[in-house]
């Protein structure tokens, strides 16, 4: 039988979390794009064993202790606490294990079109670099995974997506497109670190130049999409990207960093890679990582 949301068409998200206060920001801004594009909130919470123990005292716990899946009961109040007050209809996946296996079963048998996530360091669902859980998802994730560092006020209006001009980078610029709708979209794309221009010919303008050239065929590689492509305004500059990401923001609103998460080379690759931690360490608004092999919906 097929999943609901392949059968119905509407929009599933999932939320992980554990439950925390360190998972709040995640769980508003699961609730707002929820709200805001109709979709289906599945809640995943992986846990432990013995995670929820009440007692190791060897007297009888209380009556109300002994009642069947109290595990989902006390998860199911906490999550109503939470999202009650935001009039988000949920369901819950409540499951011992792994919290990244957990997720990406969870988002594989109920066709998730995006995977939301907190952020926090030596936590149980990530830190400031990749790495644990985190790592894991936007890894090996067939579908986006939102990555929320801000606090969730309004929906997202204007959109970064950094490019190297990839197959990669346009996958990622076709899923900002195809989960944000209504947001303003714009390109970055930064040449001393991606096309290592300046280490190849010296000249900073001619590395421009190569730039420029490689964003030209980057549009007329696929005809279909070249249009839509030509009318999104981009950026080229020298320099990293988080760097620049910074100094954007700094100037200019910025809601959501998207980054795919492979380049068109092995060494870009590796660039690329890094500029993913970086972005998860540093980037002053959420991040959307888009893994090549993300189906967009």
């Amino acid at each position: 039988m097929a999943p609901e949301s392949a059968r119905t068409g509407q929009r599933r998200l999932l939320l992980a979390t554990d439950l925390s206060a360190r998972c709040d920001r995640a769980l508003d801004r699961a609730a707002i794009l929820a709200s805001e594009c109709s979709a289906q909130l599945t809640v995943v919470h992986a846990f432990e064993p013995d995670v929820y123990a009440m007692t190791r005292d060897p007297r009888p716990e209380p009556s109300w202790r002994r009642q069947p899946n109290l595990k989902r009961t006390i998860a199911v109040k906490q999550l109503h606490q939470d999202l009650g007050r935001l009039d988000v209809p949920f369901d819950l996946v409540l499951e011992e294990g792994s919290p990244a296996d957990v997720i990406l079963r969870t988002a594989g048998k109920l066709a998730g079109d995006l995977i939301i996530t907190g952020i926090a360091r030596g936590e149980t669902f990530g830190r400031y670099i990749f790495g644990g859980t985190v790592d894991h998802l936007v890894r090996s994730a067939s579908i986006p995974v939102l990555v929320v560092k801000s606090r969730a006020r309004n929906p997202y209006k204007d959109i970064v997506v950094a490019t190297d001009f990839s197959p990669a980078s346009r996958r990622a610029i076709d899923a900002a497109a195809e989960i944000f709708p209504n947001a303003n979209i714009m390109l970055l794309h930064c040449y001393a670190s991606s096309s290592l221009a300046r280490s190849i010919s010296g000249d900073l303008e001619a590395g421009r130049q190569i730039a420029e050239d490689e964003y030209k065929d980057f549009i007329n590689s696929d005809p279909g999409s070249a249009a839509r492509l030509a009318g999104l305004p981009i950026f080229i500059e020298r320099g990293s990207i988080d760097c620049v990401v910074h100094a954007y923001a700094a100037d200019k609103s910025l809601d959501l960093l998207v980054i795919g998460s492979q380049g068109k080379n092995i060494l870009t690759r590796a660039l690329i890679g890094s500029t993913a931690e970086r972005a998860m360490a540093s980037a002053p608004t959420d991040v959307l990582v888009v893994t090549p092999t993300a189906q967009v919906s």
